[in-house]
């Protein structure tokens, strides 16, 4: 019925198709970890959750800076044998800056240890550039079945993903063979989910793999220059922006405060953002295809956006009244702090939603100078907002609130500007 529904109001058969086997698929992806949340809740702290966290934002961050953000090249290459060398390239090149990266993490790990006063971050400091490799490889596979229209596949591997690391951190858990059992159950199921990619990969489209070579992957980067030039800036910014929030209530507060954020962000907010990227990911597919034959795809991003306003508003008022309810119940007592915090963040989650959905606009159209202005805004409202609900409220949820409101505003330009991009050539609105 919903397929139906979406089928009829899109218009198009093959998008609404798509986007409803990617959007089941990652739907199951969360809905997996989101059934052992109860127990994760229980075995684990606040503060071993504020651990994850904390190393969870390093890790994103060499992600984007280990591979010049050329993956985001794969879908717009010109064939497959182009975008296979890019994947090489991205792939040799990740390799080599997060062996660097290693070296420079090991060498400060006792001074972070300090700074974020968490003594378990030096210890586990060396799973983040494994982790973020095994981030890179996926990225990669995941923009390769975008071009390639392998949504079935990539919603089998965002399965894999999940379920893998929901049970390492219950194995770890139940049997305390490690004191972090949910930094290495973290650690497992991504490289488990980046071997499938692989394996993946290599099964479906192995030919063109093999004619990868080093001048072919020069091209590619000098072809592709922008990516390093303004997308990887914007995307560094975009991550230091999402994980500010985490860094600095470590650095203000205490891990535990840490622990209650991150339990919000895992219940509430990835959900949402598991599905907006799944949408993301077929109307990027589809808008391209529209833009380069009309010169725009303004229909397809006014429909959508409709959809989505309504589908954001409708969750809003449905979840607002209930989360603090939700939270002690479904993961307990001691989680109820973490339901406060998640209906002061709730309006900004609504608006992510709808903003994250439509964003691939800014790559179809290559407004990339636009984009690494946009995250310098979002990256300084949210410094801001954190550093006024410190400094002038000495207060976390004080600080929520000033977070929510600058965060807001900056999805709302996004939006805006993303619906004018659209347009192309046309004069319309």
């Amino acid at each position: 019925m919903v397929k139906q529904v979406i089928d009829r109001y899109l218009k198009n058969e093959g998008f609404a198709k798509n986007a409803f086997i990617l959007t089941i698929g990652t739907s199951i992806a969360q809905g997996f970890p989101l059934i052992f949340y109860p127990i994760l809740g229980r075995i684990y702290t606040p503060a071993e959750f504020g651990l994850l966290a904390t190393l969870t934002s390093i890790i994103t961050i060499l992600a984007v800076l280990a591979t010049g953000k050329y993956e985001g090249s794969i879908l717009i290459a010109e064939d497959k044998s182009d975008a296979a060398n890019i994947i090489g390239l991205v792939l040799i090149g990740g390799f080599v800056v997060l062996s660097i990266l290693f070296i420079i993490l090991q060498l400060l790990s006792s001074r972070l240890m300090i700074w974020f006063e968490e003594p378990g971050l030096k210890k586990w400091l060396f799973v983040c550039p494994i982790s973020a490799y095994a981030i890179i490889i996926f990225n990669c596979f995941n923009e390769w079945c975008v071009r390639n229209k392998y949504f079935l596949r990539l919603s089998w591997n965002k399965v894999i993903n999940a379920s893998a690391t929901t049970l390492a951190k219950l194995f770890f858990g139940i049997l305390k063979v490690l004191t972090a059992g949910l930094v290495a159950g973290d650690a497992i199921g991504r490289l488990i989910s980046a071997g499938a990619s692989v394996f993946s990969g290599l099964h479906m489209d192995g030919k063109f793999f093999s004619g990868i070579n080093v001048g072919r992957m020069r091209l590619m980067a000098s072809r592709f220059s922008e990516f390093p030039r303004f997308v990887m800036p914007a995307q560094f910014i975009n991550t230091v922006g999402v994980s500010l929030p985490i860094l600095m209530i470590g650095f203000y507060f205490n891990s535990k405060e840490v622990g209650y954020f991150a339990m919000t962000m895992n219940v509430l907010s990835v959900p949402i953002s598991v599905i907006s990227l799944a949408i993301r990911d077929v109307f990027r597919q589809r808008a391209n295809e529209e833009f380069v034959e009309r010169g725009n795809c303004i229909e397809i991003y006014r429909r959508l956006l409709i959809m989505l306003l309504i589908g954001g508003l409708s969750g809003f008022l449905i979840l607002f009244f209930i989360l603090p309810g939700i939270f002690s119940v479904f993961l307990g007592e001691q989680w109820r702090i973490a339901g406060e915090y998640s209906q002061i963040l709730l309006p900004m989650i609504a608006i992510k939603f709808v903003e994250e959905s439509l964003s691939g606009v800014f790559i179809i159209v290559e407004k990339l100078k636009v984009t690494l202005f946009l995250e310098l805004y979002n990256v300084c409202i949210a410094f801001i907002s954190f550093w006024l609900g410190f400094f002038i409220f000495r207060d976390i949820k004080s600080c929520l609130i000033c977070f929510t409101g600058g965060r807001i505003t900056s999805y709302l330009l996004n939006i805006i500007l993303a619906y004018r991009f659209a347009r192309g050539n046309k004069s319309d609105v």
